[in-house]
């Protein structure tokens, strides 16, 4: 953000309004506490509020669940294979690339330095960094072989069936007031992985059109940038953040679990009241369900009662299908239509909805009906009306079992 804007987030115990002084250098925020998810969400609506367009990295999908309605949000998988592709210039995306992996494998210098060395090499052949093809390409990078590389090899071998969906590109975020929902995710790790290469394409795009506007928030932080037993080795991703000339809010409820440069370079913090009395060296009291305001910047220690921030919901981005469907998806759906004889479209979806995209699966329940896999034909249940459900077919039963093998 190029202006100083004041955002609005709470009382005083002495009368007035408490805020918070956002723009120009510093402009760094750690968000502490049991509470730290209720911070981020005042943080991000306080934002919107005062026209500063943020976009909101939310990992465990706390916030998507309160917040959906003030901000126009998505499921991760929609903006995904977008992640992957190579930003111009792309020796420069592909290093931040092999940093978001290394943050989130825990690599070593030399395996970072393996992932850079193979991630140039897609850069050139104007590939995508998805797991899938690094994984293929490791094995042929010039100068490394034996321990490492297959050590490399089983790290991202873990993130091989990690899925994404050509639909939405970065661009839909360019304008802010964004927020992306990662905990669909099929397990924590995928989520990490996420979130960290959505921070390298959304730098990646910041320094390839040199503005910078929103500001980012990011939840559970503690679990993208971790305090690592290896002291000397430091994330090139979080140091390209935080030295990103724009706000970052990292919030966390985990503290100690958090890589301690944020601690260091961070001058604002907000802390729930459990934070602040946990906190060596802070002097006050804060009452139960109040926030503590210290601005490092001006030296500035205020105690306030936030306001109160409406919950809000409203559907996702609509996701259009991707173009490939999945055997893990193709078998989830051959198996619950044999299990469940009344089994309609709208039971199939909402059944699978937590580990596929709605629209994914309407695609995938049409093409297996064009491939005679399964048939949709009207059945009686015990009690109640008719009504259309489906059959599993001949064809379905033999691609079910090579599925199975």
């Amino acid at each position: 953000m190029s202006t100083v804007q004041q955002l609005w987030v709470g009382h005083s115990p002495l009368g007035g309004r408490t805020s918070l002084e956002l723009g120009g250098p510093g402009s760094k925020v750690l968000l502490l506490g049991s509470r730290a998810n209720d911070i981020a969400a005042l943080a991000a609506v306080s934002a919107k509020e005062a026209g500063a367009s943020p976009i909101v990295l939310d990992l465990g999908g706390t916030l998507a669940q309160s917040l959906s309605g003030h901000f126009t949000t998505y499921d991760y998988r929609s903006l995904l294979y977008d992640a992957f592709r190579l930003e111009a210039p792309e020796a420069w995306h592909a290093e931040l690339v092999a940093a978001a992996y290394t943050a989130t494998l825990d690599l070593t210098s030399e395996e970072e330095a393996i992932m850079i060395s193979a991630l140039q090499g897609v850069s050139k052949e104007g590939g995508v960094a998805s797991p899938a093809a690094i994984y293929n390409v490791i094995g042929g990078v010039e100068g490394f072989r034996g321990f490492y590389v297959d050590k490399l090899k089983g790290h991202i071998g873990l993130l091989k069936l990690l899925e994404a969906v050509d639909d939405q590109t970065f661009g839909t975020l360019a304008h802010g007031n964004a927020l992306v929902d990662f905990h669909g995710a099929p397990y924590p790790l995928a989520g990490e992985l996420a979130v960290s290469l959505f921070l390298a394409k959304i730098l990646a795009l910041a320094n390839a059109t040199g503005t910078v506007e929103s500001p980012i928030i990011i939840t559970s932080s503690h679990r993208i940038f971790r305090r690592l037993p290896r002291v000397t080795h430091r994330s090139r991703l979080l140091v390209q953040l935080l030295g990103w000339p724009s706000t970052v809010f990292l919030a966390t409820d985990q503290f100690q679990a958090l890589d301690p440069l944020p601690g260091d370079l961070c001058p604002v913090r907000i802390y729930s009241s459990d934070a602040w009395h946990s906190s060596p060296g802070t002097v006050g009291r804060a009452l139960p369900g109040t926030y503590v305001l210290d601005d490092g910047r001006s030296k500035r220690r205020e105690f306030f009662v936030p306001r109160r921030i409406p919950a809000r919901v409203a559907e996702y981005v609509q996701a259009k299908s991707g173009k490939f469907s999945s055997p893990a998806l193709t078998l989830a759906v051959l198996e619950l239509v044999e299990r469940f004889p009344l089994s309609t479209q709208e039971s199939v979806v909402q059944y699978l909805q937590p580990d596929f995209l709605p629209a994914d699966v309407n695609a995938e329940l049409t093409n297996l009906q064009k491939r005679e896999c399964i048939i949709l034909e009207p059945k009686d249940p015990s009690s109640g009306p008719r009504v259309f459900a489906f059959t599993l077919a001949e064809n379905g039963r033999k691609l079910l079992e090579e599925l199975r093998k």
